[in-house]
């Protein structure tokens, strides 16, 4: 589309370019033409997602959020069926995907992204790399490269776009002193047309480039990047792992707790570098990547002392739940890997599949019941009957009382002009006024704490609506502070979940 435009402009004004700059225009615009020609379904998916974004935008609203979250696992999944069904019977299955998205729609609304949304996301990029059920470790390797670099090109690409988009909004709006009140709306609309609709496109269109040149061993940069620093630093890991190995069984203690996310990214690491080096003109660590599986045990062992010690202390929990899996998958892989037979990257990825898939989707064994059926059954929890989870969501129509302050700015969660400012991360509520001078900052903890104690509870108390107005206000000695909504989960006690801010009050 975009090649067509441009090509369109330089004809219809008879702008003069060279041959070589007007072939690789036409040819730009020809890629994309057939991308989307051969792409139908996932071109409907983007142009609607980018169509709902903005109709929540403007009514302010969030039913369609759940669609939007997941919309790229069911672009991803749509993308795989159009590749895998290639016959006229099998095509139907691909044009009924484009209905997909509709179950979304009934999904209880989350505000922030979900464990179960990021291994959906992560069990799609499985599947559609398992798709093409390439044993060969060089082919699967060189695909998988082929659509990070896809991803990577186009989502590059679409930041450029949606800058030099924000640029020129600025500039005109500088220069001719238009759209002065605009500016949320344009940037707004600008994102969901760059990043729901051209950033798939893009993507479509890179993937179904296949030249040689793109290959890794055609790349002395690859080369250099893998010899000279990923595996020394690999080497200098396993190291310090066998060395820490070595201590803990001289002192026969257990391993520290964060020792299994070192674990986990060494051995992970291991395996992708070993794939790699099929690629490489000169390799110097085959006698390390040749024994992948033996120089990995170790480390793994350490892995699975700690991880078993803890959850026998402390239960399970969902991210435990599916560290565990993670341990099981990187276990499985130097198990297949120690097989020649079996040492196949599209194995490991079906055995990643299987396990994900089981602890996401199967009920009565999700990641969330696991730690439910743990904690319930431990010994030392003294709540045992409060251990259901409750979400309340706090909110009030009451009129806002300012009598006493002069001014008033509306609260954003970003930085824009003659707005104050909430920032509500890392368990940490931060409020700036107009200047972005900080006036009030507390931890999630400390700060419902206080509001709770004010109007005469504690966090393990249930709240009535009743307080809710009073909840939402900070009074502080010369400003004010109002909250549009609170929302909070309830297990044993209340805890928050996130903050939206409704207006700065001052003297």
């Amino acid at each position: 589309m975009t090649g067509w435009i441009i090509t369109f402009i330089f004809r219809r004004f008879d702008i003069k370019i060279g041959s070589y700059m007007r072939k690789k225009i036409e040819l730009f615009g020809l890629r994309m033409k057939a991308a989307v020609q051969s792409h139908p379904v996932e071109v409907s998916l983007s142009v609607l997602a980018c169509a709902m974004g903005c109709y929540d935008y403007e009514s302010e609203g969030s039913f369609f959020d759940m669609v939007l979250q997941y919309m790229p696992v069911v672009f991803l999944f749509v993308y795989t069926l159009n590749r895998c069904c290639a016959r006229m019977r099998r095509r139907l299955l691909y044009y009924f995907s484009a209905l997909l998205w509709i179950p979304f729609l009934m999904m209880p609304v989350e505000r922030s992204f979900s464990s179960t949304h990021l291994v959906s996301l992560i069990i799609v990029i499985l599947v559609y790399l398992g798709s093409g059920w390439m044993k060969d470790n060089k082919r699967f390797v060189e695909n998988t490269l082929f659509f990070v670099r896809s991803l990577l090109y186009a989502g590059g690409l679409s930041v450029v776009i949606y800058l030099l988009s924000g640029s020129i909004y600025k500039s005109i709006q500088y220069i001719f002193e238009i759209w002065q009140d605009e500016a949320e709306r344009i940037i707004a609309y600008t994102a969901f047309v760059v990043f729901s609709i051209i950033f798939p496109l893009l993507f479509l269109m890179f993937n179904e480039r296949r030249e040689r040149s793109w290959l890794p061993s055609k790349s002395k940069l690859f080369d250099v990047l893998l010899n000279y620093v990923l595996s020394p630093a690999l080497l200098i890991y396993a190291v310090i792992l066998y060395l820490y190995f070595i201590k803990i069984a001289v002192l026969w203690s257990l391993p520290k707790g964060a020792v299994a996310s070192i674990v986990v990214s060494f051995t992970a690491a291991a395996f992708i570098l070993k794939g790699c080096q099929v690629f490489l003109t000169r390799r110097y660590y085959d006698w390390f990547y040749d024994h992948a599986s033996l120089a990995v045990f170790p480390a793994l062992v350490m892995f699975w002392i700690g991880t078993f010690y803890r959850i026998r202390e402390y239960g399970f929990t969902e991210p435990r739940v599916y560290l565990v899996v993670v341990g099981l998958i990187l276990t499985g892989a130097a198990v297949l890997f120690s097989v020649k037979r079996w040492a196949s990257y599209l194995y490991v990825a079906c055995w990643a599949i299987l396990l994900l898939a089981s602890v996401t989707y199967i009920p009565g064994m999700t990641a969330k019941n696991i730690e439910h059926i743990s904690q319930m059954s431990r010994k030392d929890d003294p709540m045992k009957k409060s251990w259901e989870v409750e979400y309340i969501h706090i909110s009030s129509d009451k009129p806002v009382d300012i009598r006493g302050y002069n001014t008033m700015a509306s609260l954003r969660s970003y930085k824009m002009s003659d707005a104050a400012r909430l920032v509500a991360e890392n368990d940490t509520i931060a409020v700036y006024d107009e200047e972005d001078v900080l006036v009030y900052q507390k931890s999630y903890d400390g700060f419902l704490d206080g509001q709770l104690r004010k109007v005469g509870l504690s966090r393990l108390a249930p709240i009535p609506e009743s307080v809710y107005p009073d909840l939402l206000r900070i009074d502080m000695d010369s400003s004010a502070i109002i909250l549009e909504a609170i929302d909070l989960r309830r297990d044993s006690a209340n805890h928050i979940n996130y903050i939206i801010g409704s207006c700065y009050l001052k003297q």
